[in-house]
């Protein structure tokens, strides 16, 4: 096993140009956010959960040998290769949208969306340690959002330019993504990182130690949450009858940045205090936030286009200051788990546990999705986010008694250690 490395000023050059990548990329993602409920007509709330899950549902399946790719051949390739092909499959995307073509595409990007975040992820986690994996994770997260909030304000702007013919949006997204692609490919370079010659999947599990399988439930629970949240637009169609998210463009844009902020300073907080105690802090954030979430939903899509901010507040009320607390909270989750499993990874399968988290995100965003869809269609929106919650504080349960019980094995097998033979 060999080792190389850059120094000091050539590592935090590579994460500069590594956020600004993400950043550009998460732009198109953003602007097909607002683009694609106005461009795919389906017939009920089942069919369009189906066709969001294609994505996630593909990523998940390439995520393991996508993350052995990344361990094999290296990181800047693979990542290049994936934002290359996000933008030849966005604008097939525009040439039509014939469910069959857009469905098969949008599946096809799932892939091109593992090979980005795994790699961009290995990378972060290469060019990290411990003390401030944290907050090069949060970092991470506040680049994503950024990059989906610049999105977000292009598919309001698009949906408004393209009204006419939506498919153009797309080809405008591809190019983005196009030109992202030549700069990523000229200014990032390789980082140093451990290397074996021979990879197996065995190898990789037997590389985890319990710790990160006891932190995978929870894990996998917000994966899901997410995929209730992705299911959000569509809700909103269904209740106001209007597809066009312009009016709540602004609220996204806000709830992106405050979660990005969030992330940075609970990221950096991880590192001071430790990845199970920021857990905790998010995960009560976020239980609260999935409790109230149906109420502050209501009174949020009644309120009438163009009313004045304060009037607007006055018909919300002090649940939406209240929301926007626990959602602050619930920042703190993502950048604390994905440190924690950096920080577990062995060096040499880096890639690989990524690929792992990149296997949970996905089929927990495919099955948040589909039971977004199923649970409106049987009670609305209580029956959304209130499923959501069980889900969530079941999973998280366990994943807190995985790692008590860990913790109390460690123990133990250090006492033994410092009194051989003397019963514990």
């Amino acid at each position: 096993m060999t080792r190389t490395g850059p120094g000091l000023f050539a590592k935090l050059g590579t994460l500069s140009i590594l956020y600004l990548s993400v950043f550009l990329t998460r732009i198109g993602f953003g602007t097909i956010l607002i683009i694609f409920p106005l461009y795919v007509a389906t017939p009920s709330s089942s069919l369009a959960a189906i066709i969001i899950a294609l994505y996630p549902a593909l990523e998940g399946f390439s995520a393991l040998p996508v993350g052995a790719v990344v361990d094999l051949r290296g990181r800047r390739r693979v990542f290049v290769t994936g934002m290359a092909l996000i933008s030849v499959l966005t604008f097939l995307i525009g040439l039509s949208n014939n469910l069959v073509l857009v469905g098969g595409a949008h599946a096809l990007e799932g892939l091109a969306a593992a090979m980005v975040t795994i790699a961009s992820l290995t990378m972060i986690t290469d060019l990290t340690v411990e003390q401030n994996r944290g907050a090069g994770m949060g970092a991470f997260d506040l680049a994503n959002l950024a990059g989906y909030g610049v999105g977000i304000m292009l598919g309001t702007l698009f949906s408004k330019i393209f009204s006419s013919n939506l498919g153009d949006s797309f080809l405008v997204v591809s190019a983005i993504m196009g030109a992202s692609s030549i700069f990523v490919y000229f200014v990032l370079r390789e980082p140093g990182h451990a290397s074996q010659g021979r990879r197996s999947l065995r190898q990789m599990y037997d590389s985890l130690t319990s710790d990160v399988v006891g932190i995978l439930p929870i894990w996998f629970s917000l994966t899901i949450i997410l995929g209730f949240y992705l299911f959000l637009p569509r809700l909103v169609a269904a209740r106001t009858g209007v597809s066009d998210l312009s009016q709540s463009a602004g609220l996204l844009l806000l709830a992106l940045l405050v979660f990005g902020a969030g992330a940075l300073m609970f990221g950096r907080l991880s590192d001071k205090i430790g990845r199970t105690k920021t857990v905790m802090i998010g995960a009560a954030g976020e239980l609260g936030f999935l409790i109230i979430l149906p109420n502050l939903f209501e009174r949020l899509i009644v309120i009438p286009q163009g009313t004045p901010l304060i009037e607007s507040y006055q018909m919300v009320g002090p649940i939406i200051i209240v929301g926007g607390f626990l959602f602050f909270l619930g920042s703190a989750l993502i950048p604390s788990i994905l440190a924690y499993i950096g920080d577990k990874a062995s060096r040499e399968f880096r890639g690989s546990a990524m690929g792992l988290y990149s296997l949970m995100l996905s089929g927990g965003i495919t099955t948040g999705t589909i039971l977004a869809g199923i649970a409106d269609d049987l009670g609305g929106v209580q029956a959304v986010f209130y499923s959501a919650a069980i889900i969530f504080s079941g999973l998280t349960l366990t994943s807190a008694w995985l790692l008590y019980s860990n913790s109390k094995t460690s123990r133990s097998k250090s006492l033994a250690q410092e009194h051989p033979g003397k019963p514990i």
